[in-house]
């Protein structure tokens, strides 16, 4: 079947993921050092949760307040938040490459960034039909729940999809369902990669 959609992962692929700048960030804003921030938000298991559902913005938001004491507003802490991921301009530019076929980013995060995304990082967000975010599935990859909950919000089969992942883990999870993945490692490797799979 030919490609229809494109599914796109954030941290890692579309943008670098740098979890030790939102971590700083928010260690600062709360007074604290960056590894109490990292014990109270990442070691705790609370981020796990949050990707799956479990805490809106505002839940979030409060207990970074109540257990590190942030001073902030939701609206500064959704700033924070999105910190942690740099653009790559050139993925972007190959997910700009993709039209007319549908794209979609499929990413493991919570409520808190998919709502700060369109106003903080609209470059990014702007450029896909769709925000499909493991908190609205109550799954993270490579589950297959999630993938297929995704496929069935972009009305695609999985022989009608391609899909793009830097963890060896999630492209094989994929690939077990009948969709065409590419293991990210460059945006150099990937051009020529999605070339060959919308030629298919």
């Amino acid at each position: 079947m030919q490609p229809k959609v494109i599914l796109f992962d954030l941290g890692g692929v579309v943008c670098r993921f740098l979890p030790q700048r939102r971590l700083a960030a928010l260690g600062e804003a709360c007074g604290v050092s960056a590894e109490r921030a990292e014990r109270v938000v990442y070691k705790s298991g609370l981020i796990e949760g949050w990707d799956r559902g479990l805490g809106s913005s505002g839940d979030i938001h409060r207990v970074v307040r109540d257990r590190l004491g942030y001073p902030g507003t939701l609206a500064a802490l959704r700033e924070l938040w999105c910190s942690a991921f740099e653009p790559d301009q050139r993925v972007l530019d190959l997910v700009d490459g993709a039209r007319p076929l549908r794209t979609a980013l499929l990413t493991d995060n919570d409520q808190l960034l998919l709502d700060a995304l369109p106003n903080e990082l609209p470059q990014v967000a702007s450029r896909f039909d769709a925000l499909l975010f493991s908190c609205r599935f109550g799954a993270t990859k490579p589950s297959a729940a999630l993938f297929n909950q995704a496929l069935e919000m972009m009305g695609s089969a999985a022989g009608e999809a391609v899909f793009v992942d830097d963890k060896p883990a999630n492209v094989a999870a994929a690939q077990a369902l009948g969709i065409d993945a590419i293991q990210f490692t460059s945006a150099a490797e990937l051009g020529p990669s999605l070339d060959r799979a919308l030629r298919r």
